[in-house]
């Protein structure tokens, strides 16, 4: 309609009333307006406004429309919320479930689905990860609950959800306002949990027995976020390949495990699990024997001099420095506005005082970094250091990776995977650790 509005083509509008025009107050007055300024008029089929001579009242209207909605919403909400408080189910019914014909809003089990959700359940505790699960079901054909395929999301929310013990939980969103489709997830203490409401799918035993190995799932998985651990990204599985996981259980020393396995179950890998002192213990020592080697091998105290000898300060400086070029910039532009009379004398003079003492500030922080300048550490200092903390193990995953290129994992009976690790070590090498297991070190140097 605006289309046509603004090409000339209407010139009259006709309408029920002024509520069918919008409910929201600001919008519908700013809407009449525009059809004001675009010359079309106004008339509702119930004879109450016309805008060629109504327009004294319309703000009353549309203020009077806008509370009657508010006030139904109100009703509606309070409506719901009463029919949740009872247990009744609003909405469609949740996977595994279907409405009664009978009962109205009342869940029954739908033994095709729950069949599935069944399933599900003992998956998991055999130690099938959410994907792996999603691949089975869409592998066997089970029907979904998004018609279409399974995804580890669903397979969370079933996992999740209270509806399968026989658990009524709603209230979990609400509108954030009668003018908005948007909604806002409520905290949990508001949720409405109505037990015992329709026929259990699981049992609580069981369901809840799920909850713990999921909650301690993401305790591991979300206790080191942060932290740089010694050998991230530099630990792979010797059998599969994949890169480890640092995890740490509770009383447990924290370890590294195949991500394969992490992700996917015993069907991917095995877990390749190794505590991270042993790696520590085993890397510590080799590289000890390179630093007391390192006063007569100029090519290993040259790349230690390279990687950890950084002038911060030069990289300091030059952030600085573009901020004062920037601010010079603005300076001129400032000036240019004052020529062509765009600013006034007074606002130039406060605004380029202002500029002014920011220059002078920067300025007096790329001098102060000047002065501050130290000589870099030379690499037989870098070595010194290096050997000081190495057998104090204060060690970094910074240091670990100069030195270390890979730590490759290998489990009792891996056969060695030539595909993936080409010639990392001979042939007898390789009969050993498929019968002994062990860690392989790969070294930058």
């Amino acid at each position: 309609m605006k289309n046509d509005i603004s090409k000339g083509t209407i010139n009259l509008l006709v309408i029920k009333d002024l509520s069918r025009l919008g409910r929201n107050n600001a919008k519908t007055l700013m809407f009449l307006d525009y059809l004001e300024e675009n010359g079309v008029r106004v008339i509702t089929y119930d004879g109450r406004y016309d805008s060629l001579k109504d327009n004294d009242t319309v703000g009353i209207d549309t203020w009077y429309n806008e509370r009657y909605i508010k006030d139904i919403s109100k009703k509606i909400r309070a409506n719901l919320r009463f029919k949740i408080q009872k247990g009744e189910y609003i909405g469609n019914s949740p996977f595994g479930y279907s409405k009664s014909q009978n009962e109205k809003n009342k869940l029954i089990v739908n033994e095709d689905e729950a069949r599935v959700v069944k399933e599900i359940y003992q998956l998991y505790q055999e130690g099938w990860g959410y994907s792996r699960i999603s691949g089975y079901l869409n592998q066997k054909g089970c029907p979904s609950p998004s018609k279409s395929t399974w995804n580890p999301v669903g397979v969370r929310r079933i996992l999740c959800n209270r509806v399968y013990i026989g658990d009524t939980v709603q209230g979990i969103s609400e509108k954030v306002s009668f003018k908005s489709k948007k909604t806002r997830r409520l905290p949990k203490d508001r949720w409405v949990i109505t037990e015992n409401t329709h026929e259990a799918i699981i049992g609580k035993e069981e369901f809840y027995k799920v909850q713990g190995m999921m909650s301690e799932k993401q305790t591991v998985s979300g206790s080191h976020k942060g932290v740089i651990h010694f050998f991230r990204g530099i630990v792979y599985c010797g059998r599969c390949g994949s890169v480890m996981f640092a995890r740490a259980r509770k009383d447990r020393p924290m370890a590294y495990i195949c991500s394969s396995y992490s992700k996917n179950g015993r069907s991917a890998c095995t877990s390749h699990h190794i505590r991270e002192e042993v790696l520590v213990d085993i890397v510590v020592e080799d590289i000890l024997n390179l630093i007391e080697k390192a006063a007569i091998d100029s090519e290993f105290t040259k790349r230690c001099e390279e990687l950890f000898s950084k002038d911060d300060s030069k990289i300091e400086s030059e952030k600085l420095d573009k901020q004062l070029g920037l601010k010079l910039k603005q300076q001129e532009m400032l000036y240019l506005d004052r020529l062509e009379g765009k600013i006034s004398e007074d606002l130039f003079m406060r605004m380029n005082k202002q500029l002014e003492d920011k220059v002078e500030l920067i300025r007096a922080e790329i001098e102060g970094i000047k002065k501050r300048s130290t000589v870099l550490m030379g690499g037989t200092e870098i070595i010194g250091m290096l050997r000081n903390q190495l057998r104090a193990c204060k060690i970094t995953n910074e240091m670990i990776k100069a030195v270390v290129g890979k730590v490759v994992v290998f489990d009792i009976g891996d056969k060695y995977p030539a595909e993936i690790w080409g010639d990392l070590m001979t042939i007898e090498d390789r009969e050993r650790l498929s019968e002994f297991g062990g860690v392989v070190v790969e070294y930058n140097y």
